[in-house]
Formats: structure tokens, sequence, C-alpha cells
């Protein structure tokens, strides 16, 4: 009879924990960081010795708790991190690609319309060469160019800027990330496998986790006890209760280096801060171009009215500054009577009519269409990485989430079941109830 009630009450302990597994699912539901779990159930067997001279006897005593069981998958989630790193990364790109071009276009009033609008006022000034009207508007016009590139120029170097301080600042946040895996390692040392606490601590690992690998390309592995060391470059950043400090160094082309310790480092590949990298480095590319191109205006612009004559007949003075790139031009005030708009020869509009050549020849609207088209097809080919990232993402997470997540339909089903469970186990204690005040009513 002892036997009966002892059956029923490890049954009934059994399946209370079960019971709260169940609950803590259902109210985790909405919980993105949680992993579904189940309460693992075996057998009692008791194991004796009734007599030294002969074998061991066992018999079932009930049910007992093996376990708390995560239903995550490792691999499902390294293909999730891998997935989801390679999305952050193309999404990061387009967003600041969008930027680097909205910079570009200047509000619409962008390099490559001034100069054609330069140009075309040096064909209305050709064909009325002492209208004192149109050369200040001609004047004007190279002033005006000269501020297109500085905006330009100043639009660049800020998204630069603003890419470097988003890099540190999640740089920041990522070093803080690691010092809580450390502890997180820590904690899962000193754990029990198998409870609750244990669950909760894997949990925050994996978030945590997902939250490194979607940053930056590290390496991943996980121990038996669930501990996890992440290497970077080679070198180890988070381990048990050790972390390293991650910093960044730029290089010459724009994109940037995470060191660990201030030593060593590498590009990032792949995650945010690969993001951040690589467009940091097209904005750099593109000022190089848009400095060259301002170089090219100025020496050639200087060149063209040195060669042309004023009223007075003297030879043209420099009308923009060079050697400061993009940010530095700058128009250098002259009277409309100095302008040379005349040939050596003397023909009054001969020097216009040569600037004329010099736009067909000179290649610098032809520059800045090949830099606008290059950036163009560079975020279109980054818009559609982005589109096929989306779909691996999507099928790596539903794969994930059909063995992790909490499926209210199945959790209601268990909960059924393990509530009939437990009634039956009730039962079982009052049957033994019952016999026992039976057997002693007849004495």
């Amino acid at each position: 009879m002892t036997g009966l009630l002892s059956i029923g009450r490890s049954a009934l302990r059994a399946y209370s924990a079960a019971l709260d597994t169940v609950s803590q699912n259902i109210a985790n539901v909405e919980n993105a960081d949680y992993v579904r779990r189940r309460t693992d159930l075996g057998d009692s067997t008791v194991t004796g010795y009734l007599n030294p001279l002969y074998t061991a006897e066992s018999g079932l005593n009930g049910v007992r708790v093996n376990g708390i069981v995560r239903s995550g998958d490792e691999f499902l989630e390294a293909s999730v991190r891998l997935s989801g790193a390679s999305l952050v990364r193309t999404d990061t790109m387009t967003n600041w690609l969008g930027t680097i071009e909205t910079g570009l276009s200047n509000s619409g009033d962008d390099v490559g319309t001034r100069l054609a609008s330069f140009y075309s006022r040096a064909d209305e000034l050709a064909a009325a060469p002492f209208d004192p009207s149109l050369r200040t508007t001609f004047i004007n016009e190279i002033g005006a160019t000269a501020d297109t590139f500085q905006r330009t120029a100043a639009n660049l170097g800020q998204s630069i800027d603003q890419i470097g301080q988003r890099a540190g600042n999640e740089l920041l946040g990522l070093n803080q990330v690691l010092e809580n895996i450390a502890k997180i390692n820590v904690e899962l040392r000193k754990t029990p496998a198998g409870t609750q606490a244990a669950a909760g601590l894997l949990d925050q690992r994996d978030a945590a986790l997902a939250v490194v690998s979607e940053r930056i390309d590290v390496d991943i592995s996980l121990g038996n006890d669930g501990v996890a060391t992440i290497r970077y470059g080679g070198e180890t950043i988070a381990g048990v209760d050790t972390f390293a400090t991650l910093s960044m160094a730029d290089n010459p082309d724009g994109s940037f280096r995470v060191l660990v310790d201030g030593q060593g480092g590498k590009v990032p590949a792949n995650g945010l801060l690969a993001g951040l990298s690589r467009s940091r480095s097209a904005a750099t590319s593109d000022l190089a171009q848009l400095d060259q191109m301002a170089e090219k205006f100025a020496t050639q612009v200087n060149d063209w009215h040195a060669a042309g004559r004023t009223d007075a007949g003297n030879p043209g003075t420099p009308l923009v500054t060079g050697g400061g790139g993009a940010a530095g031009l700058t128009m250098i005030a002259i009277a409309a009577s100095d302008l040379a708009v005349a040939d050596a020869s003397g023909k009054p509009n001969g020097n216009l009519l040569a600037l004329a050549g010099l736009r067909t020849s000179g290649g610098v609207e032809k520059n800045w269409t090949q830099l606008v088209s290059t950036h163009a097809n560079l975020l279109l080919a980054t818009k559609n990485e982005g589109a096929a990232a989306s779909a691996i993402d999507r099928n790596a997470r539903n794969g994930r989430d059909a063995v992790s997540r909490v499926d209210l339909d199945h959790e209601t089903a268990d909960l059924v079941r393990l509530q009939q469970a437990y009634e039956a186990a009730s039962r079982v204690i009052q049957v033994a109830r019952e016999l026992t005040q039976s057997i002693l009513a007849i004495f």
C-alpha cells in the first residue's frame, strides 16, 4: 500500500513540474528570446539487496523528473546567426549608400546639373559677349558651381563622420555584450544542467550571441556545459569570466579594422560593422573622385581664362582656387569687365567658343556621370543581395522557430494531457487511502 502511495505522490510532483513548464511556455509565447521547454519524465526505479547472497532486486517506484529540456537546436541557431549577419550587413549598406546617394544629388542641384548650367551660360554669353548682365550671370554661375562642389563634399564628409561615429557606438555596445557573455559563462559553470535556471541562462546566452554575430563575423564554439567561446580574427574575445575590448582603426580607403585589446585586428567581413565599413569606404572613394574632378575643373577653367583676353587686352586671371579639393574650391571675385571672353587674336567671343571645345574634351561631366553610375550600380547590387539575404534569413528563422518557438496549440494539448495525468495521480492516492481505510475497518 505504501508503494501505491509513493507512486501517486511521485506522479503528482512530476506532473506538477511539467504543468509549471507548460505555463512558462505559454507566458513567454511573445518572447522572441525564449526557447520552448519541456519536462523530461522517467521511471523512478529502486534497486536493493534483500539478501547479500542473492542478486539485486529492482522495482518501479513511480515517476521522477529527469530535468528541463530546451527544444533549441544549435545547428539551426548557428544558421540563423549567419543569415541574420548577412541581412544586417546588406540592410546597413542599403541605408547608408542611399544616404550617400542623396548627398551626391544635393537636393537636385548636383555637380552634373551645375556643370551643364555653367557651359550653357557660356554659350549664351558667346552670342552677346559685351552684355554686362550676361557676363555677371556667367561669373555667378562659376561661383554656384564651386559652391555645389563644396556642398557635395560636405555631404560626403558628413556621411563618413556619421558612419564612423555609428561604428564607434556599436563597438561600445558590443563590448558590453561580450562582458555579459563572460558573466553568463560563469553562471552556466555553476548552475546544474537540466534546471529552469540553466535553461534561462542558455536563453540569455543565445540572445547575446545573436547580438554579437549580427554586428561582427565571429567564430563561436559551445562547450558541453553550454559555455560559449567567441573568437575574432583568431583572438579570443569572450570566454569564462574573460572578455576583450574591441576598438576601431581607420584604413586609408575609408574602411576600418576592429582591434582586439588595441592589437592586430581585421576588417569586418559580415554583420552590421561590415556594412558600415564598406559604406564608409564607398563614401571615401566618392569623395576622392569628387576632389579629383574639382581640381580638374579648377585647372581647366583657370587655364582657359588665362588663354583669353579682357576688354583691356590683358590675359585672364584665375577664376577659382585650386589645391584644396572639392571642399576648398571657391570662386575668385572679378569684375565683369575683367572677364577674358576674347581670344588672343582679338576675336570678341573667341575664348568663349573655345570653352565649348573644353567641355567636350575636358571630361569633368563624364567623370561625374561615371561616379554617379558606379554608386547607383553598387546600391542596386546591394539591394538585390539584400533581397536574397532576406529570403534566406526568413527560411532559416522559420526552420528554427518550428523547433524552438512556443506553439499555443501544442501547449494547450499538453496542458490538457498533463491535467488529466495529474488527476489520475490524485485518483491513485485516493484509491490507496480508501483501501487502507477499508483494511483498517476490518479490524
